[in-house]
């Protein structure tokens, strides 16, 4: 099962070479329960999220998961994404069974990329 996680360039390069660490989540009160909704582990989706959808950060790690899409189920926070599964797994489910790689870096966070704009205007 393929997976994505946004973050920074140097959280990136961290979780490639260490693996992910569990974060506190909140997202508001349930509409049933008004209880708060909150969560604990990694924050990962079915597709590459726009900054604006997700947590910040200029690069996109890939998960490979070698667990079947049902053992997921478990950790599904729904109606936080339109168009979107998220899940919150415990970073040490994770990081057993994921390969973790990244996948993209928004170059505007290059200082080569600002300097090289900078020039051609």
């Amino acid at each position: 099962m393929l997976l994505f996680h946004r973050t920074s360039v140097s959280e990136a390069r961290a979780i490639v070479r260490d693996g992910f660490r569990d974060e506190k989540w909140s997202f508001g009160t349930d509409a049933v329960t008004g209880e708060a909704v909150k969560a604990v582990g990694v924050w990962l989706t079915d597709r590459v999220l726009p900054a604006e959808e997700g947590p910040q950060g200029a690069a996109t790690l890939e998960i490979t998961l070698t667990l079947p899409e049902a053992a997921l189920s478990p950790f599904e926070v729904s109606g936080v994404i339109e168009d979107a599964q998220l899940w919150i797994i415990p970073a040490r489910v994770v990081n057993q069974h994921a390969g973790i790689s990244i996948s993209g870096v928004d170059p505007r966070s290059s200082w080569f990329h600002e300097r090289v704009e900078d020039i051609e205007e």
